[in-house]
């Protein structure tokens, strides 16, 4: 098959490794470090925002929005909805599904990552790579942080239009895993309220108690 010891092509649990330099055979699922996690929850809100294609070694998976996909592809939102919030790392899973190389670079370009080392351009167009300086007291991967918060927030509201955008920002998920511990909360809500599906209809004030559809823990208001 065109996947065998093709090296455009790695499983997210290979890709996820050789990122942060690990070996693919002697991790622990239950001792996964922070930079691995965050290099799986990376690639895994990619493919769900449809920013990279993914594919099993049978067919492509989240092809578009059609009925027929949503049924055809039920397990992967299922499987990759726990990893990204119950920290269910299935080794098996992850290794079954292929990203490509272009597109992870091109990800890479965009959202101001460092791009793997296997698959680092041997040359890149000045400025297309950069490293954000801080500033003004700011985080120096804010560009990052804001992206992977937006990225997150788009999965919530996927699953739950419903849910408030301070809910989100206040959500333990958005502040672990994508950094919004280190922004207010007000900070973060800028950031994805223009995502927000009912951002039209939602009345002005303190947003009322939550009753969604998924449940998430939240920080304390007083805590931001």
């Amino acid at each position: 098959m065109f996947l065998d010891d093709n090296p455009d092509y790695q499983t997210v649990w290979q890709l996820a490794h050789n990122w942060a330099d690990a070996d693919p055979d002697k991790t622990d699922t239950n001792a996964i470090s922070p930079k691995l996690r965050e290099n799986i929850i990376r690639l895994v809100l990619a493919i769900r925002n449809k920013k990279i294609s993914a594919r099993t070694r049978k067919r492509s998976i989240f092809i578009d929005d059609s009925v027929i996909s949503l049924i055809v592809d039920t397990p992967h939102y299922l499987k990759t909805l726990n990893c990204l919030l119950k920290d269910a790392i299935n080794k098996a899973y992850l290794d079954s599904l292929y990203v490509k190389r272009e597109e992870v670079i091109e990800l890479c370009i965009r959202s101001h990552y460092d791009p793997p080392s296997c698959w680092m351009p041997k040359y890149l167009p000045d400025g297309q790579i950069v490293t954000k300086e801080a500033k003004n007291y700011r985080p120096a991967n804010e560009i990052e942080d804001k992206t992977r918060c937006r990225a997150i927030a788009s999965t919530l509201w996927e699953l739950d239009p419903t849910i408030h955008a301070n809910h989100i920002a206040r959500s333990k998920i958005l502040q672990r895993i994508g950094n919004g511990a280190q922004y207010d909360i007000s900070t973060i809500t800028d950031w994805i309220a223009e995502l927000d599906p009912q951002k039209d209809c939602r009345k002005p004030g303190r947003p009322p108690k939550p009753q969604y559809v998924i449940k998430f823990e939240m920080i304390p208001p007083s805590k931001k």
